[in-house]
This record gives structure tokens, C-alpha cells and sequence, in this order.
């Protein structure tokens, strides 16, 4: 069985688009469910007609008591999910017609995957929409390796599917500033089981109000960002001492945890000599990249 979670919020303005190409899969889903968070643009009522002028009756729309915010909207979404497969969508997007198809059939023949990714084509709304720019890998099916990367996404979570299995234990980790497709990918890429198709499946819209676009490229938002992946990696490290019981992880979530700390420091004082006396240490950081960024923002004004 085949789930499919999208969670909404004043989104009807792109929303038609992304409806359209779930209907017009080659291979629909079992079970489509749509969490709407109290917009109050009408995109609940725009799904709520949608569904019944196409008799859909495979999906679901529901509307929250109360908002939520974005990541404990998707968590109770994909909780509430039936499926042995999950696909995650966003609610602006536009599927290419046989992701469904193509993702599954890969799932099903390389059962040692619980989490796929797939590549992204990016394309840009609005007057300020953040660029994106992903790490690039090679070959058509890659499995991730690099440890550090747990904790960054190499892709978004609108391209990801993965097996229910995955969310064993999933509330042992989960807390309110952790999005829902970092702590999936998380899991999987410490379990090494997280792969990438390499092949774009989705026609990835950015615009001003997209949820990953905001904060900007501020000493403060970076900051936060640096508190919350600390408390994720201690949280993570608790998870793996009780569940996990790899050393071989443990270990290494033990002196990432360290690294992020002075990381934070080194951002706090913008100790730039410490910023570049940093790299023997790059394995540890998400991206390798951040180290750049890091030095970056010790010597921005």
C-alpha cells in the first residue's frame, strides 16, 4: 500500500498545480491524506471541492483544531498514514507524472532502502526567492555514506518516500523544532539505508513563503539553526545509546556534538582564525561546504 502525506497552509495560491499532478500519476497512490493547519485563504475549502469534483475518494482532507506549525503538522499527518510506502509533498510543488511509479519500483526492487531521495528542478516565484543549491552525486543510484550528512538533507523532503519501518521510535527523537524529513533522512543515512535517485522527479517551486526559505542569511538565524542541529545531535546520540548500539556511530555523534558546540562559539566571538584552523574537522559538519559558510559569516560586518 501506497500512502501519500501533504500537509497545507495558505497555499492556494499554488495548490491547483500540485493537485493535478498527484490525480494525473501513472501510478496513484493508495491513500492520499492532506492536513490543512487553519489557512485562512481558503485552500481547505479549494481541497475540499477538489476532491469531491474529481470523486476522489482515496483522499482525505482534514482541517487542525487549532495551528500547529509546519513540523508537528506533518508528524501527526504522516503518523495518521496506513502505507508500507510514504511519499512526502509539499503543498506547491509540481510532480513529474511517474515519480510514484519510478520510486516505487525502485523501493521494490532494492529492499536494503528504507528512505529514497530523488533530485529536484528548482524553479523561482515571487520577488525574493531563496536560491538552492544541492550537493551533486554521480551515478543513477547512490547510496549515502558520508556520515556527517545525517543531520542536512541532501535533498528536500517533497522528494523523499520511505518505508514505514522508519518510524519506529520516531517520537523517542522527534521534538518541536526538528523537521519531519531531516529526523526521517537522519535515521536512515545512520542506518545506512538512505539513497538518492538521481534523477529529478519534481518541479520544486521557491518562492517568498516557502517554509525553508525563511529566516534569511543573518549571524542570528545561523545561530539558531546551530542550537537547534545541537540539540538534534544530543538527542539523536541518546536515541542511538538506547536503539541503535552502533560505537561506530555513537562515537562519531559523540565528537560531532563537541564540533557543533565550538562551532557556535567560533560564530559567537567571529574567531575567524579559529573558523579556518577548523577544517581537519569537516567531516563532522552536515555539508562540507559550511565550513566555507562559517568563515563567511566571521568576517561579514
Amino acid at each position: 500500500m501506497i500512502s501519500l502525506v501533504m500537509t497545507t497552509y495558505n497555499g492556494l495560491k499554488y495548490i491547483s498545480e500540485q493537485l493535478d499532478s498527484i490525480r494525473t500519476q501513472t501510478l496513484l497512490p493508495d491513500e492520499v491524506l492532506i492536513y490543512d493547519d487553519r489557512s485562512t485563504d481558503g485552500t481547505y475549502e479549494y481541497v475540499q471541492e477538489y476532491i469531491d469534483r474529481y470523486s476522489l475518494h482515496t483522499w482525505k482532507v482534514y482541517r487542525n483544531k487549532e495551528n500547529k506549525g509546519y513540523s508537528l503538522n506533518f508528524s501527526d499527518a504522516i503518523d495518521s498514514a496506513k502505507g508500507e510506502l510514504i511519499f512526502l509533498c509539499d503543498q506547491d510543488d509540481i510532480w513529474h507524472l511517474d515519480k510514484i511509479k519510478v520510486m516505487s519500483e525502485i523501493m521494490n526492487s532494492h529492499p536494503e532502502i528504507q528512505l529514497l531521495a530523488s533530485n529536484v528542478h528548482p524553479f523561482y516565484d515571487g520577488e525574493h526567492p531563496q536560491k538552492v543549491n544541492f550537493e551533486k552525486f554521480y551515478g543513477q543510484l547512490v547510496k549515502i555514506n558520508r556520515i556527517g550528512s545525517w543531520i542536512k538533507p541532501a535533498r528536500p523532503g517533497c522528494s523523499m518516500c520511505f518505508r514505514r519501518c522508519l518510524l519506529e521510535n520516531y517520537d523517542d527523537v522527534w521534538f518541536e523544532n526538528y523537521a519531519h524529513d531531516c529526523l526521517l533522512w537522519g535515521k536512515a543515512v545512520l542506518s545506512e539505508t538512505a539513497y538518492i535517485y538521481n534523477e529529478d522527479t519534481i518541479e520544486f517551486r521557491r518562492h517568498d513563503k516557502n517554509a525553508s526559505s525563511r529566516g534569511g542569511g543573518s549571524l542570528k538565524y545561523r545561530l539558531e539553526g546551530l542550537n537547534t542541529e545541537i540539540d538534534i545531535i544530543s538527542r539523536m546520540l541518546l536515541f542511538c545509546k538506547k536503539n541503535i548500539r552502533n560505537e561506530k556511530h555513537i562515537s562519531f555523534l559523540s565528537e560531532q556534538l563537541v564540533v557543533y558546540k565550538k562551532r557556535k562559539n567560533i560564530l559567537e566571538t567571529k574567531n575567524v582564525i579559529r573558523a579556518f584552523l577548523a577544517f581537519p574537522y569537516i567531516k563532522y559538519y552536515g555539508r562540507s561546504r559550511f565550513w566555507i559558510t562559517d568563515i563567511f559569516y566571521c568576517l561579514k560586518r
